[in-house]
């Protein structure tokens, strides 16, 4: 789903704003002028008023700075913008506002004493119906009255134009400059207002009064808008490559089902109702699915505390822990059958030059990796999650890659003194090796039994052979080459789990509390790291 911005100065129009906000949803946005017509084009560029700027593919106009709401065939330009007040220039709109009212006041003077001799004896005053009737442009008339007004409203010391005055740009602007019209009118006087875009301009300010009633609002707003503007925060924030591809998953996770049963501890859940769909039980909710999506990826890629993220969008702690469980298991349930071995034809189109020359038959790369955990309280949990190899408690996790760098396979998570071949023997990933397939992993795979059972072989490096000088082993020259060449291909590997493990959540020492989710986090991460570029090109 493109996103379109407004460039004009000051205008603060995006097309992600027409789903959330009520006030921009009748915004339509018009792309520049092509090269075909370089006048209208050029036209265009002049209006906005911005210098060296180059319009890209996403930048727009919304139809705020149309005087008919988008280019016509009497108005093709945008003519409304901040540096004119929003007004179209005097040239584009035939008859001018004074000229009207000067041709309404001879009108309603006729048979009596000329409008000169009648200024010298009495001040004269305008009244609303005459400054709103004068120009038929809806942009002027939102100047003019930019507040929400009831159906009868009283206008009051609005001195007159002087018939005889030469017009001049903007003069409708200056009747509270007292040294430009020293009379005043002292007169009242009523009319009735029937215009539609007054309804709208105080349905607008409804929305907006209603969307920041208070500071919870105000601040989860400006918080999302910050964290969703460009590409380099959402990088930063979800560790996702850019805006589309965040809204892309989350319109996926949106549109597959229309309400989310709600983890509420135990068995019990929150649920919508059969009759109803659209009406939940349990508390009100604050927070849009859009809002719950971003909580859930904080926690994954930043691992903020609970309390951290309750205190931004305005809720309780328990509130984001319900929210966080319920949203990780239903992204698992949705992203694990998306991480599966892809078919012969799409792996070879896309087998990186460095393994065609040396190991063209490779389908995957194996390692497993140990996430830090809290030591547990009993005796037998530390002795099976205890790791000899990081000296910690630990989970383990077989990995598998594509030679491009992509998880094909994430295993559930096991003790950290549990051996690589007995992880690998147990946790299914022999089911997805085919006849002819061949595995790269480390020395310390020792499966190659395993894998001849399906008809697959094993590249690992050579081990050392046994000699009579020095520490009474060697590789040979030919081991040598072949195990940078295995090592420099394998790294691979290494270079998929460090960037899982740039979801904080598994860099850091994970509490035993969310024990039952680390599966699904595991697997979910797994996922968001192959929306990335590819590690490999």
């Amino acid at each position: 789903m493109p996103r379109y911005y407004c460039v004009a100065e000051g205008c603060s129009s995006d097309s992600r704003k027409k789903g959330r906000y009520g006030f921009m949803a009748d915004v339509e946005f018009f792309p520049f002028p092509s090269s075909k017509h370089p006048k209208v084009r050029r036209k265009w560029l002049e209006l906005i008023r911005r210098r060296d700027f180059e319009p890209s593919r996403h930048d727009r106009i919304c139809s705020m700075h149309f005087v008919d709401g988008q280019p016509t065939q009497d108005h093709q330009y945008p003519e409304l913008f901040r540096y004119n007040n929003f007004k179209c220039s005097l040239g584009n709109r035939g008859t001018s506002s004074i000229e009207k009212r000067s041709l309404l006041q001879a009108a309603n003077n006729n048979n009596k004493v000329t409008s000169d001799q009648e200024n010298e004896h009495r001040p004269t005053q305008a009244t609303a119906t005459d400054i709103l009737l004068v120009d038929e442009d809806d942009a002027y008339r939102e100047q003019l009255f930019p507040f929400p007004v009831n159906k009868e409203i009283t206008v009051q010391s609005i001195p007159a134009v002087e018939p005889t005055a030469t017009p001049s740009d903007h003069d409708y602007c200056s009747y509270g400059n007292e040294k430009a019209h020293p009379q005043t009118c002292n007169a009242e006087c009523q009319t009735n207002l029937t215009l539609q875009d007054m309804e709208k301009s105080e349905a607008e300010l409804l929305q907006l009064r209603e969307t920041f009633r208070d500071k919870d609002d105000l601040k989860r707003y400006l918080l999302v808008d910050k964290m969703t503007d460009s590409d380099s925060s959402v990088k930063s924030y979800f560790g996702l490559p850019s805006v589309v591809t965040l809204f892309g998953i989350f319109a996926i996770l949106d549109n597959l089902t229309p309400t989310l049963a709600y983890w509420k501890g135990g068995s019990g859940v929150y649920n919508a109702t059969p009759e109803n769909p659209s009406k939940k039980t349990g508390p009100n909710r604050k927070l849009t699915r859009f809002h719950e999506f971003l909580i859930t990826l904080l926690r994954l890629r930043l691992a903020l505390p609970t309390f951290v993220i309750a205190d931004i969008f305005g809720i309780s702690c328990t509130r984001v822990s319900q929210i966080f469980v319920t949203w990780i298991n239903y992204m698992n349930v949705v992203f694990s059958p998306l991480l599966k071995r892809p078919s012969a034809k799409c792996m070879k189109k896309f087998l990186p030059k460095c393994f065609k020359s040396v190991f063209p038959k490779t389908t995957c790369i194996i390692d497993c990796t140990e996430f830090f955990i809290e030591r547990p309280s009993t005796p037998t949990a530390q002795s099976r999650t205890y790791s000899s190899y990081k000296q910690k408690n630990t989970f383990k996790a077989l990995v598998a890659v594509t030679p491009s760098g992509a998880f094909m396979f994430i295993s559930n998570l096991w003790g950290g003194n549990v051996s690589d071949r007995y992880i690998t023997e147990h946790c299914g990933f022999l089911d997805i090796v085919k006849p002819g397939d061949e595995v790269m992993a480390d020395r310390g795979f020792l499966i190659r039994d395993l894998l001849l059972e399906r008809r697959a072989t094993l590249n690992i490096p050579p081990f050392t052979k046994k000699c009579s000088w020095g520490k009474g082993k060697h590789l040979t020259a030919h081991d040598v080459l072949k195990t940078k060449k295995i090592a420099k291909l394998r790294i691979h590997v290494e270079r998929a789990i460090g960037r899982l493990k740039n979801y904080k959540i598994l860099s850091h020492t994970i509490p035993l509390k969310i024990k039952p989710l680390c599966n699904q986090i595991v697997k979910v991460c797994a996922f968001l790291s192959n929306c990335q570029e590819p590690l490999v090109k």
